[in-house]
């Protein structure tokens, strides 16, 4: 993977324009621009390729700190540097190394061989079945998407099943990283300098005793604390005994195509037991902080519910400390994110945001979006209260429609009956959805506070109210419901009228 004949990494020129290629570690680096982007058919495994990437790049040109953070940023990577850079690293991101293959253990003991398919996560083998693909549909992958898929599989999914360990960051986390339209630049943007990495009490010893878990293997049955692991051990933890199988022959890459080459028809995998003790401070994902009982808990974002990323865009980017007067909780956004923040005046941030909504280790589904946040994000808390009233507004129609279908022998209402509120929370979400990704990215909502945040607030109220009569009116038709739904109209029209006033 990262020496000069090693073409491995999936793009496109010209902004993702151009013709498909695989490119060197070393011609990504070092070579003068043509604006790649990574191409994958799966918006998962582009951004896993990224993040590989960006880890990668991380523990082996680390910068000491912002001016060699922003000439990197600025220019392509000598090759001197390049060469020196990868020099300690060349045996440890080889896939069929013999004694220690990226992110595998050699001589693993399986009663079969797992089909190549299950390391791609979602689709479906054995008895895991979806709709729009069939088992045994993957056969064989090239090195390029092998890698990938190890390195998402290990950080990124939900374990294998029981009594198979998952990631740092849980099983299933939210990704959370900087976007550029130069792959080059995207991967520098999102790599830490080293007084910040160093903040997170991260280990930064370097490859000598800095080594990861296929080279310096975990024991069995220990118990390791999450401030032994370094920066290198921390983002290329692999918590499974894993071992590639080599296809019997030659073929084309199912997920990519392209020529006849060696690749992988499935891979051994045994459990594995050991105990991580703490939360490894992994930079790649936000992280929530709740005080009980004086005890800190941390705990990285994920998604739990059918709601939209924009949701959580607070946690993503703007810190809280568990101290603050309104804060229930704190949280903290990805180290990239906040080094952005840091290092640029007053610029567009677009926020690259994944994961999947599992069901212990089955898939429902994957989430990743592009998020463009206008300049003016981080000022005066003003993006966590478009997200608050976004969310308060979904809370009324949701909460009043609730009362609608349940009713209230008390007053005398009769209920719906039927599940409305359900339903109205996924029309809301689904009927918002472009205008508050316009108003998040508007040029205007920042320079123009409040008065876009009037007719921000304004419109999603609009929405409500519509979705509410929309659902409603059937049942007007009947006498002995139009008190109940009268009822509740009221009421979803005072919490929206505060809401609006709120932002006058």
């Amino acid at each position: 993977m990262l020496g000069d004949n090693e073409a491995w990494i999936p793009v496109r020129a010209n902004d993702g324009a151009g013709a498909f290629r695989l490119l060197t570690y070393r011609d990504l680096l070092c070579e003068p621009g043509q604006h790649w982007q990574i191409s994958l058919p799966r918006d998962d495994l582009e951004l896993a390729c990224l993040q590989l990437l960006v880890c990668m790049t991380q523990v082996i040109f680390l910068p000491d700190d912002d001016a060699v953070f922003r000439s990197r940023l600025a220019a392509p990577l000598p090759q001197a540097d390049f060469d020196a850079g990868i020099a300690p690293f060349l045996d440890w991101f080889d896939l069929d190394h013999p004694t220690q293959p990226f992110m595998q253990t050699r001589g693993v003991k399986a009663a079969e061989i797992t089909p190549i398919q299950k390391m791609l996560i979602g689709l479906p083998e054995g008895n895991n079945h979806a709709f729009f693909n069939e088992a045994g549909e993957v056969g064989h992958l090239g090195g390029s998407v092998a890698a990938i898929a190890l390195f998402n599989q290990a950080s990124n999914c939900p374990s294998f099943g029981g009594g198979f360990k998952g990631s740092l960051r849980g099983g299933a986390p939210i990704t959370t990283l900087v976007f550029d339209r130069d792959l080059r630049r995207m991967v520098w943007r999102n790599v830490l300098t080293r007084p910040r990495v160093e903040k997170r009490q991260i280990d930064v010893s370097g490859p000598a005793q800095d080594r990861p878990t296929w080279v310096a293997p975990v024991i069995e049955k220990s118990t390791v604390h999450w401030n032994q692991i370094g920066l290198m051990r921390g983002l290329f933890w692999q918590p499974a005994h894993v071992e590639l199988v080599k296809a019997a022959q030659s073929r084309a890459c199912d997920v990519l195509g392209g020529e006849a080459a060696a690749g992988y028809s499935g891979f051994l995998k045994e459990k594995f037991n050991f105990t991580v003790e703490g939360v490894w401070p992994h930079p790649h994902g936000a992280m929530s902080m709740t005080l009980k009982k004086g005890a800190l808990e941390q705990r990285f974002a994920s998604f739990t519910t059918t709601a939209p990323p924009w949701t959580l865009l607070s946690e993503f980017v703007i810190p809280r400390g568990v101290n603050d007067k309104d804060a229930k909780e704190g949280s903290s956004p990805a180290s990239p994110v906040s080094q952005f923040d840091e290092t640029s005046i007053d610029e567009r941030l677009n926020l690259l945001v994944g994961g999947y909504r599992t069901n212990q280790a089955a898939v429902l589904e994957r989430r990743h979006e592009l998020i463009g946040l206008a300049p003016g994000w981080g000022k005066e808390q003003r993006l966590s209260q478009l997200v608050n009233i976004g969310k308060d507004a979904k809370k009324a129609l949701r909460g009043k429609l609730y009362f609608a279908v349940q009713g209230n022998k008390d007053k005398g209402l009769k209920g719906l009956g039927a599940a409305v509120h359900e339903t109205a929370e996924k029309l809301f979400y689904a009927r918002t959805e472009s205008l508050i990704h316009q108003t998040f990215s508007s040029d205007a909502t920042f320079t123009e506070w409040g008065e876009a945040r009037r007719r921000y607030a304004q419109q999603i109220a609009e929405h409500c109210r519509a979705i509410f009569e929309e659902l409603t009116d059937p049942y007007t038709l009947k006498p002995e419901l139009i008190p109940v739904v009268a009822w509740s109209r009221r009421a979803l029209n005072i919490d929206l009228k505060k809401l609006t006033e709120e932002t006058a």
